[in-house]
């Protein structure tokens, strides 16, 4: 079963390169993890009534679980806070930023899904956690599939930013605790 694309968004954005970025992101994805999930909305806010307005106008995405009336569940993801109105160079790095955030937002989505109703073993307060280690393994799996200049000459330095990143961790885990005693 394929995902239906719809979009109900008015922000001018060229929605076939979006779309196009969003099925290479969905291509990388196990099917199995995408069982029960029938459409993507593209909104430019989410407009569930059970949220507050305040979190609606900055929410990313929202996932609509299996409901007793409805056979599937289905994602959403509002384009106009991943598009923030203001300066010039506020808009610009938006624009730059927002198929990163796009695959961001649908992947913690696409996880919340998995871990909500097709995996077992996981507590209710771990959920966050699983959820971002899903993200950072399905961005690394994402991004070594990626053929482009740009990951072609970021590819042989991974491993040293990858080990700089895990001692910046490491780092800062140490402040932590020297700040807690």
């Amino acid at each position: 079963m394929t995902l239906k694309i719809e979009s109900r968004t008015t922000v001018r954005l060229n929605l076939q390169k979006l779309t196009e970025h969003i099925h290479s992101v969905l291509e990388t994805i196990p099917r199995e993890h995408l069982r029960g999930v029938s459409k993507l909305v593209l909104v430019d806010y989410v407009t569930d009534s059970r949220l507050d307005p305040q979190t609606r106008r900055e929410l990313p995405g929202l996932y609509h679980p299996r409901m007793p009336g409805s056979p599937h569940a289905w994602l959403e993801i509002a384009l106009k806070p991943l598009t923030p109105e203001g300066s010039f160079w506020k808009r610009l790095s938006a624009r730059l930023a927002l198929k990163a955030n796009v695959t961001a937002t649908l992947l913690s989505l696409i996880a919340q899904h998995y871990y909500l109703t097709l995996s077992h073993g996981v507590r209710k307060g771990q959920y966050e956690q699983a959820i971002r280690s899903y993200v950072d393994r399905q961005l690394s799996i994402y991004a070594r599939t990626r053929k482009g200049w740009r990951a072609r000459l970021i590819r042989p330095f991974l491993p040293w930013l990858e080990k700089l990143a895990r001692w910046l961790q490491k780092k800062y885990h140490q402040q932590a605790r020297q700040r807690r005693a």
